[in-house]
């Protein structure tokens, strides 16, 4: 046999086998389209194992790890009860006839937590007038409330609306209760828009108890402490703390949670000469704040300042820094109180 013989049948040899895979892979492809399509249950069952949507949008803190994905709680000194996800078919509060219908939609992630504790503090503050329904977005229920506003992310719709405008303080701000909190509302702005549509829907919103004990709330909820957060400065203080508290997800919480134990000790030992403000940052008291001071993050305030100079041993003197990100080193609760006593121990300024 010639040389140009034997290509010939190795061409046709290649040729055929190459016909064969072809004919194959047709074959598969045409099996997968004749499969039925999923049941509607195994679609729930695998939009609830990974839901879309479930990264932090908006997060300003990385590398925390969350933990219990399912149940939390809150932290000392909060008076409400768990708060756990909603499953398959939601959960709901309050009376169906309401005039005022909160429908919340939200994936199973930590930093929607602030957001459901808000709603469930509200619908029980007022169960008559209002009605709370919060749903996983990857179940068929949380499904249908976004196909029926047309949309397809996190969000609280209060009588069918997710935008609004806020007044306060003279000043007015729009707020848009989409994606996770913190980026365009925070959780404790829905108790002020709540208690604007009470008031279009009833004729009166939140009686004044009520409204002060849901704000009181609201600062608990954001920054997880104690009711030391609700206190007013008092003029009398020799010394003011603000604490700018980060959200609970981010890894220096703990941090200032712990700084906050020991400032309340602080105060029940020295009275009214020490004022204590719990802040959350993530609220728009907080940003404003933060602004005024000229910082770029969670921070403790002592006297308006966050550089301090304190007496150090042997006539010399200390630098502390008392605010995240200013310093290559983190402040430590001990060193706030050093600040803090040593501020306390100067003479009273001459008014």
């Amino acid at each position: 046999m010639t040389r140009s013989s034997v290509g010939f049948v190795i061409f046709l040899v290649v040729m055929i086998g190459a016909l064969y895979g072809l004919s194959r892979l047709n074959q598969q492809l045409n099996r997968t389209e004749d499969l039925p399509p999923p049941t509607q249950q195994e679609v729930t069952v695998a939009q609830e194992s990974h839901p879309e949507g479930h990264q932090h949008e908006g997060h300003e803190y990385e590398g925390h790890k969350h933990e219990g994905s399912e149940h939390a709680e809150h932290s000392a000194g909060s008076e409400s009860v768990a708060v756990s996800f909603p499953g398959p078919q939601g959960q709901q509060w309050g009376s169906p006839d309401a005039k005022v219908k909160i429908e919340a939609v939200a994936p199973p992630s930590d930093c929607q937590l602030p957001t459901l504790r808000m709603l469930q503090a509200i619908a029980k503050a007022d169960p008559k007038r209002i009605r709370v329904e919060i749903y996983n977005m990857g179940s068929q229920a949380g499904r249908q409330v976004s196909s029926k506003y047309g949309k397809f992310c996190a969000a609280v719709y209060i009588n069918g609306k997710t935008q609004f405008t806020l007044t306060s303080n003279g000043e007015t701000r729009q707020v848009i209760c989409e994606k996770s909190p913190g980026m365009s509302y925070q959780p404790t702005d829905l108790i002020e828009i709540v208690h604007q549509e009470l008031k279009k829907a009833y004729g009166r919103g939140f009686e004044d108890a009520t409204l002060k004990k849901l704000r009181e709330e609201g600062r608990r909820i954001m920054t997880g402490s104690a009711p030391t957060g609700g206190e007013m400065v008092s003029p009398e203080a020799k010394v003011t703390v603000e604490v700018l508290t980060p959200m609970q997800q981010a890894p220096i919480y703990n941090l200032f949670a712990s700084v906050i134990q020991r400032l309340e000790r602080l105060k029940e030992k020295h009275g009214k000469d020490l004022s204590v403000v719990v802040i959350a940052l993530s609220t728009y008291e907080g940003q404003k704040r933060m602004q005024a001071l000229n910082l770029n993050g969670p921070a403790v305030v002592i006297n308006g300042k966050t550089v301090h100079e304190i007496p150090g041993p042997n006539n010399t003197k200390r630098r502390i820094i008392t605010a995240y990100g200013q310093s290559p080193r983190l402040f430590t609760p001990e060193e706030v109180v050093q600040v803090v006593e040593a501020y306390l121990k100067q003479p009273a300024k001459k008014k």
